[in-house]
């Protein structure tokens, strides 16, 4: 019976170990909703019984219960594994059943009123800690670098002057170098935080001589790491402990991360109408250069409309707050 199959291949997997323990308590449940599923309607035979009719309408069942797709699929990898260890070898019906295919969700951006609220509470910030908070989230939101390429920042690869910058990424995903200009709104926060980050170098400067060490190279200026924490160069790990505690201060739905600031970054450029500008769009192969993205189809997620875009596009009230 098919009951007894399926206590063969839990016992099976329970022996397995290659795989975890949340892995082997799914495939079990899956396996095991299968079979009530089967014997509910009627089902007595062996898993050589099965057939593609009994996948496919399994499948379709799970997606009228409102399974969600990755559930679904995962239920079907389940079946598979299940209808293998039981000898379907050659033959698996499940591998004749389509999967249910996904329409890849656009990048998370912020609203124009979200990349406010997380600004406001950047800034209040800045007499505690130098300006260090605004000048990071204005870099990622205006630059879009990400967070591996802002922690190996160096101070060199910040260039500024009254009128334009630059910011220099040169170990970029896949190893690729590019530059990226830095607008005022990344500017003039960097700018002020620079002020620090020259008596940053002076400070351990003193320290290394009190402990008659010389000073540490990450710290030194012009040429040291860009972006220094109490104890010493900012890792990515705190890059982002520092923007999800400013998405916690702004009161943000959802928790921020600095992968978000840079889909802002590119969402602003692409539909310039969502953040209030009037402005034309920046060409799709223009912001692949800027994010730095090896394919245009990564770049082409960022042109496809959220649910706020369409109903903005319907005419709903645009939120410029």
């Amino acid at each position: 019976m098919l009951r007894q199959d399926l206590a063969t291949w839990q016992e099976q997997m329970a022996r397995a170990t290659g795989l975890s323990a949340t892995s082997r308590i799914e495939y079990a449940r899956d396996g095991e909703s299968f079979v009530v599923w089967l014997e509910h309607g009627g089902f007595g035979g062996m898993a050589a019984g099965v057939t593609v009719q009994d996948i496919r309408e399994y499948r379709d069942h799970l997606i009228a219960a409102g399974r969600a797709p990755a559930t679904v699929n995962r239920a079907l990898v389940s079946l598979s594994l299940f209808l293998t260890a039981a000898g379907r070898h050659a033959d698996n019906p499940v591998r004749k059943v389509e999967r249910v295919g996904v329409v890849a969700r656009p990048p998370q951006a912020l609203s124009h009123t979200a990349w406010n609220a997380v600004r406001r509470a950047a800034a209040t910030l800045v007499c505690r800690d130098h300006g260090l908070a605004l000048a990071l989230v204005c870099l990622m939101r205006y630059a879009g670098p990400r967070v591996g390429e802002v922690a190996a920042l160096r101070v060199p690869d910040a260039r500024t002057s009254a009128r334009r910058g630059v910011l220099v990424i040169r170990r970029g995903k896949g190893l690729k170098y590019r530059e990226v200009p830095l607008v005022a709104e990344a500017r003039e926060p960097l700018e002020e935080y620079l002020v620090h980050r020259r008596d940053l170098a002076q400070h351990w400067a003193r320290k290394a001589d009190t402990w008659d060490a010389p000073s540490p190279v990450w710290a030194a200026w012009p040429d040291g790491r860009l972006f220094l924490g109490q104890r010493g160069p900012l890792t990515e790990r705190g890059i982002r402990t520092i923007v999800t505690k400013l998405g916690q201060a702004a009161k943000l739905d959802e928790p921020l991360s600095p992968h978000d600031l840079r889909h802002t970054f590119a969402k602003a450029l692409l539909d310039p109408g969502a953040y209030g500008l009037t402005r034309p769009s920046v060409p799709v192969t223009t912001v692949q250069e800027l994010l730095g993205h090896a394919a245009l189809a990564t770049t082409a997620l960022y042109t496809r409309p959220s649910y706020a875009d369409l109903a903005r596009l319907m005419g709903e009230p645009l939120d410029t707050h």
